[in-house]
């Protein structure tokens, strides 16, 4: 590394090996060595006043950085925080950042927002760019994804740990709907969900859970704790009150000998103590789950 760069490396290795003028300035290294280092190709400028080391490693997620680092106070937003927090499915990628509201510029190649971030409640940081909250970002991209999707995108950070319903009904207390943004749509997705609500563990769950609701069947408990002896099981779904309980098999957590194990324990233990179990795949159509869920419900005295 050129020696005047030298004190400048914790920087550097922190943002993906960009700086910016006011870094440099402020760790006193004068404008015309700044242009001295640019003459002999040392840095280049990526951004306004955002330079990257000639020959360091290029990706989508540090240009995405250099137009961050452009716009003091902005954050990634929009379809760029959609692909930071891996939404599933998401807009069009493209360079997004949200400024203030009295900001006015333009750049090339980004899109920017004047929707005004506030303080730390919608903002955070994603493989250390500065970006939009999980549950920012979902309103923000209700005007671009349908409700089902967004139900996708929502459930998914859900099961993974970066979304939270209580921070987004937050975040609907803050937003208000416009062009861009239909926050009637977030709501009757918390509506949905509800206090308690069990992303469960695959989309494939999730749906198996919707053909419960439009039968009109009793809806099921997710991940209900069933003691049996010394053991603990968590069914997918269960229906306490006629002690019936569903599994849905997927392939990708229900293959090898370890999980047809467990699989064969919680079944045999469930059944001992009295439980009806009923299995569904993938190969289950609605009709089949509807029916089977019917019968095993009306032998417990359902109905």
């Amino acid at each position: 590394m050129d020696t005047h760069l030298a004190r400048f490396a914790p920087v550097l290795a922190s943002q993906r090996a960009l700086v910016t003028l006011d870094q440099l300035r402020l760790g006193s290294l004068s404008d015309d060595t700044t242009r001295s280092l640019l003459r002999r190709k040392v840095l280049q400028r990526v951004r306004p006043r955002v330079f990257a080391l000639v020959g360091s490693s290029d990706s989508w997620e540090r240009g995405l950085l250099a137009v961050v680092l452009s716009v003091d106070g902005s954050v990634a937003s929009h379809s760029s925080a959609a692909r930071l927090w891996r939404f599933e499915p998401r807009p069009e990628d493209h360079y997004e950042i949200t400024v203030g509201r009295d900001r006015h510029l333009s750049m090339r190649g980004v899109l920017i927002h004047r929707s005004g971030i506030v303080g730390d409640h919608d903002r955070t940081h994603r493989y250390e760019i500065p970006c939009a909250s999980f549950e920012r970002t979902l309103a923000d991209c209700s005007a671009l994804l349908s409700g089902y999707q967004l139900g996708r995108v929502l459930d998914d950070g859900l099961r993974r740990g970066v979304a939270s319903l209580r921070r987004l009904e937050d975040c609907c207390e803050r937003l208000e709907s416009g062009p861009r943004r239909q926050m009637s749509l977030i709501r009757a997705l918390l509506a949905q969900r509800g206090i308690g609500f069990d992303p469960g563990g695959s989309k494939a769950e999730l749906d198996v859970l919707e053909v419960f609701r439009r039968a009109a069947l009793p809806m099921p408990v997710q991940q209900h704790k069933v003691k049996v002896g010394s053991k603990t099981f968590r069914p997918d779904f269960a229906w306490p009150e006629w002690r019936v309980f569903a599994e849905y098999y997927g392939v990708a957590f229900h293959t090898g000998a370890s999980a047809v194990i467990a699989d064969s324990e919680r079944l045999t233990a469930l059944s001992a103590a009295g439980w009806l179990p009923l299995v569904f795949t993938h190969a289950s159509s609605d009709g089949e789950i509807v029916d089977r869920t019917t019968e095993a419900l009306h032998q417990r005295g359902f109905g």
